[in-house]
């Protein structure tokens, strides 16, 4: 190895061994979420009087200081993420000095390259000698533990999940029927499937509930499976598309959406297969509806769209807080931004509540006075 090449590997070296740490930290602090450290920085840095707004920095900033390879790093940016993981300012300010340290070694190794000899043009050039092997460096394998959030989760674990998920969809399956509930609750399983694990998981769990269905009701439970289908689709790829900016509404909208395109596909299979009725709670709505139009078909929509937007804004909720159980397993981007965006929300109408009742007592105050 040459000297060039030593003087590059000490700092590299010392920057990785700092991401590491970081790593180890915040699997010890509970595996918190990168979007969740973003939070508490901004927390830290408000405290310190940062304007709210700028007070967040980028996820992708945070994320990068926990990656392997960095040649720069942000001490400062250091000390908050561990403050953010549990560790107290003293400690902090440990982990900053070691950042800086590291720093420094870097800029030392930078300059303590040597230039290249170039060679007298007077002097006879040496013939060349065989090259000798040089002995085999040993090989270090690093098991880092970041980004396993970010890389596919086992099959195992995905297996287990997706049984889960249709034993969600079963039970919902069976609680509609014995209960004779007017909401549906066949498709909880089909999205967390779908929003965790992809569209065409949501698919597969959603088939397999239909098709197994056919022990729990009647025979037109696997017609209904093109519903679940349609569900499953939605809300897999309309979920890739929830950013963090206003994610909360987009989710929301998100299970609207899957509400309407369900209640289409529902509608249709009524009418033509079953002549609108398959014994369901819902068709009492639907026959009161049926007595004041002469269409059967608006009829059995707007029926199934009045039960199927409570069903489904229901069910989106109640699969947001499962994934909060499995986020260890897998990490969904969408569950990130919509907690997010709730805290948030929580945050500032804490904050407008508390503003409120300082402005009333004060008014209250001078009025006393």
């Amino acid at each position: 190895m040459t000297q060039h090449a030593e003087s590059q590997d000490v700092p590299t070296d010392a920057f990785d061994a700092i991401a590491r740490d970081l790593q180890t930290l915040r699997i010890e602090a509970g595996d918190v979420p990168y979007a969740e450290i973003v939070r508490r920085i901004g927390k830290l840095r408000e405290l310190c009087g940062v304007d709210a707004v700028a007070a967040r920095p980028a996820r992708t900033t945070v994320y990068d200081a926990f990656r392997l390879g960095r040649t720069r790093i942000n001490a400062e940016l250091v000390g908050q993420i561990v403050q953010a993981l549990g560790c107290s300012p003293e400690e902090a300010k440990t982990w900053e000095r070691r950042c800086l340290q590291a720093r420094l070694d870097k800029a030392a190794a930078k300059r303590q390259v040597p230039a290249a000899p170039q060679p007298s043009p007077a002097a006879p050039q040496p013939s060349p000698a065989a090259p000798q092997p040089s002995p085999a460096a040993p090989t270090v394998h690093i098991v880092s533990t970041l980004g396993q959030e970010n890389t596919a989760p086992s099959r195992r674990r995905i297996y287990i999940l997706l049984s889960a998920c249709l034993m969600l969809n079963l039970a919902g399956f069976w609680l509609v029927d014995a209960a004779g509930l007017r909401l549906y609750l066949d498709m909880i399983g089909t999205a967390l499937a779908a929003i965790a694990c992809g569209p065409w998981a949501g698919v597969l769990v959603g088939l397999a509930t239909n098709i197994i269905g056919l022990s729990i009701t009647d025979s037109s439970a696997a017609a209904f499976g093109l519903v679940n289908m349609t569900g499953a689709l939605v809300w897999g790829y309309g979920a890739k598309l929830i950013k963090r900016n206003s994610a909360l509404p987009k989710y929301v909208l998100l299970n609207v959406v899957v509400a309407v395109a369900c209640s289409v596909v529902s509608s249709i299979i009524l009418v033509l297969l079953f002549g609108g009725m398959t014994g369901h709670a819902s068709e009492t709505t639907m026959q009161s509806i049926l007595a004041s139009t002469s269409s059967l078909g608006l009829a059995v929509f707007e029926a199934n769209l009045m039960y199927s937007l409570v069903d489904k804004l229901l069910t989106g909720f109640i699969v947001i807080a499962l994934l909060g159980l499995v986020k260890q397993w897998i990490r969904v981007p969408v569950y990130e931004h919509v907690s997010e965006h709730a805290l948030d929300s929580l945050n500032r109408a804490y904050r407008l509540t508390k503003t409120g009742f300082g402005s009333l007592r004060a008014h209250q105050g001078r009025a006393l006075g």
